[in-house]
């Protein structure tokens, strides 16, 4: 009989989100550095600065191809993501119980990060093998979680429950999948509305029991 499967995030749970929250700085000053314009790092504090990436690649990289823009964006992002990663991102008590976990569960990783990507950031946080199975999203595709958590669901049976950091879009997709889900807020960021929500390691084995 097969394992049930838990599926997860990585930022935020397993990690400590700042690489990536501080990835998109890192991003910005690298691009402001190639095309000599500094008036790129204004991009950096706005809310929107997601916006500014598709403008700005369109000046480094003009002969390229939308798709080809997308996926040298990506790759710039995640080498941003791999030099923010130290030793004190990982967070042992969870990584040590979802161990324990596995001789129980399929341990799934679902992430927008790409398969090259990805594997750098288990080498550098030191968790390769971990999980026993990673879907990841594609070089050409844009960062949505829906399309890798179908491509998921096309292959493998549906998680019976999904332990997610704060992207909403997340929980949205578990509500109309019907998959049990969870928030992990360990960062004590804001709270999701109508997302059920722990704050601790002891709060999460209350439900994965």
């Amino acid at each position: 009989m097969e394992k049930p499967i838990i599926a997860t995030t990585l930022s935020g749970l397993f990690l400590k989100s700042a690489p990536w929250k501080n990835a998109h700085r890192t991003w910005y000053e690298k691009a402001a550095a190639k095309l000599g314009d500094n008036s790129v790092l204004e991009w950096i504090e706005k809310p929107n600065y997601f916006d500014g990436v598709d403008k700005i690649m369109k000046r480094l990289y003009p002969d390229l191809s939308d798709a080809e823009k997308t996926a040298r964006a990506r790759e710039m992002f995640f080498d941003s993501v791999v030099e923010n990663i130290k030793s004190s991102t990982r967070r042992e008590e969870i990584i040590n119980y979802f161990t324990s976990l596995k001789k129980r569960y399929t341990l799934v990783l679902i992430t927008t990060n790409t398969k090259p990507a990805l594997k750098k950031i288990l080498q550098a946080s030191e968790m390769e093998g971990f999980f026993d199975i990673t879907e990841t999203s594609k070089q050409e595709e844009k960062d949505d979680k829906r399309t890798v958590f179908d491509r998921f669901l096309q292959r493998y049976p549906k998680p019976i429950i999904y332990v997610g950091g704060d992207r909403k879009d997340s929980y949205d997709y578990c509500e109309e999948k019907e998959i049990p889900c969870v928030f992990a807020n360990l960062e004590n960021a804001e709270n999701l509305t109508n997302v059920r929500t722990i704050h601790s390691l002891e709060e999460l084995k209350e439900i994965l029991v």
